[in-house]
């Protein structure tokens, strides 16, 4: 993705973490027909080599997981909705009108090869590893030992479980880096006016994630 350094995040626990706040991935993948994509959570795992991997599965009747037969690479997409800012937050904007609209977010992809998991323990694993990452940790989880054996033995049938090693990791923070402190101060102040969550959140983001450059500072 075109990712300027002002907007580059390359802290590998902050990748982690960015990714399993927001699980649901856009996985793309090129198929004989063309790019095809599906959207899946995707749970991220240890497996010994340098960025991890990513662990999920597709429904059985998607016809994406056949192209991992193939050694392509495939890639990973988690993003947050972000937030419109308007050029009426900039100070600098009520002198000389030199301002357009833009789009804050943050996205991480994730390149590397895919390989299915067709051992019925690992699948077994990976769907109670999954469950057990998003439901709530109050004593009332759902496991998959609520439901019958044979049940959950069908249901896994119907799935296709797979594991993408990192091979490439790119993070993207869009979070007004590139103006100046008087504008992203009016960034903020903007933000937290409209009082939406997403808007308060976005603002908290852009006090948070300062820029490098110096000159940006002034």
């Amino acid at each position: 993705m075109y990712n300027p350094s002002t907007f580059r995040q390359t802290d590998f626990g902050e990748l982690r973490r960015f990714m399993h706040a927001h699980p649901l991935a856009t996985l793309v993948a090129r198929t004989e027909a063309g790019l095809d994509a599906a959207h899946v959570p995707l749970l991220w795992a240890d497996n010994g080599t340098d960025y991890g991997c990513l662990r999920g599965h597709f429904s059985r009747g998607n016809p994406i997981w056949k192209q991992a037969l193939g050694g392509q690479n495939w890639l990973a997409v988690f993003q947050d909705a972000g937030h419109y800012i308007s050029p009426n937050y900039y100070p600098s904007k009520q002198r000389d009108h030199k301002a357009v609209p833009t789009w804050n977010f943050q996205a991480v992809h994730a390149q590397g090869k895919l390989t299915l998991l067709e051992d019925s323990a690992a699948v077994k694993a990976l769907l109670a590893a999954q469950t057990a990452q998003h439901e709530p940790d109050n004593g009332t989880a759902w496991q998959l030992s609520d439901a019958p054996d044979d049940y959950i033995h069908a249901q896994s049938k119907g799935v296709v479980c797979f594991e993408l090693t990192i091979e490439k990791l790119e993070g993207k923070y869009k979070l007004s880096q590139n103006q100046r402190a008087e504008n992203r101060q009016g960034v903020i102040n903007g933000l937290q006016q409209l009082g939406t969550p997403a808007a308060r959140r976005m603002a908290e983001q852009v006090a948070q994630y300062q820029p490098h450059d110096p000159e940006k500072q002034r």
